[in-house]
């Protein structure tokens, strides 16, 4: 088991009853955060010169000061869907045995923010976290499309084809009444299916949020090993219902907060 630092444990304690109280006096924070008075007083000195805590005007209360807002810039809806999302895709994989990812959509394409790679010895190529996928050519981001409301895949549409390829598979698929096609097929599946090389596939479906999609997961597959009926026989109840409690989890985190 790995060690805590204690020290650090403690600090954010002290931070956590300053935003509890809004403001709190030393009395309050040493008995908060189970402290001798001495080394509450020298914590809050080290937060006051790192510009993250200020003392009050009659000198005896301790105060929050703009710069821990600035901690929290880096962490979005996005942040909050892959925290709860982790958990229940480590589970997926641990049922399926093949990698699983979850894509959100970045403009146009759709960027890998979570996947199962290390869980699994089925993975011949590891895919880097940020790794982008264009949204015609990948199961994430077809089952994404498919589900959308039709002014946004439209929007998206046209903003895709005037776009230069992202790669000759891509330029393939340039055909806009072929595209229309796949889509209208993966919404009459509820999932998509894509094999971009004789040697992967992947099935994807939507993660749902109110009324379209805010992300989507994918399954991958060596063709090899799982043909397309085999994948959606043995898989897709599984994936969607993972898909189901990422959104479920997801409500619950921000109706707390």
């Amino acid at each position: 088991m790995v060690k805590l630092v204690r020290a650090l444990d403690r600090g954010l304690d002290l931070l956590g009853i300053l935003n509890q109280n809004d403001g709190a006096d030393i009395a309050l924070l040493s008995e908060g955060a189970d402290l001798p008075r001495g080394t509450a007083y020298r914590m809050m000195e080290t937060l006051i010169a790192r510009g993250l805590v200020t003392k009050g005007s009659d000198g005896a209360s301790y105060w929050l000061t703009k710069q821990v807002r600035d901690l929290s810039n880096g962490f979005t809806e996005d942040s909050l869907l892959v925290q709860v999302a982790g958990p229940i895709l480590d589970a997926l994989c641990e049922k399926t045995e093949w990698p699983i990812s979850l894509t959100l959509p970045l403009g146009i394409r759709m960027v890998v923010r979570a996947h199962t790679d290390v869980l699994t010895p089925l993975v011949l190529v590891k895919i880097p976290i940020g790794h982008t996928v264009p949204m015609i050519n990948s199961a994430a981001g077809l089952a994404y499309l498919a589900h959308s409301t039709e002014n946004q895949r439209n929007v998206l549409l046209n903003m895709i084809f005037e776009s230069p390829a992202a790669d000759s598979f891509e330029e393939a698929l340039r055909d806009r009444s072929v595209v229309d096609s796949v889509i209208r097929e993966t919404q009459d599946r509820g999932y998509s299916y894509l094999s971009t090389d004789e040697t992967h596939a992947a099935m994807g479906v939507p993660i749902i949020f109110g009324e379209g999609p805010v992300s989507a997961l994918s399954v991958r597959y060596f063709t090899s090993a799982v043909s397309k009926a085999d994948a959606v026989k043995l898989h897709l109840d599984l994936a969607k219902k993972a898909a189901s409690e990422i959104s479920d989890a997801w409500s619950d985190l921000r109706n707390q907060g």
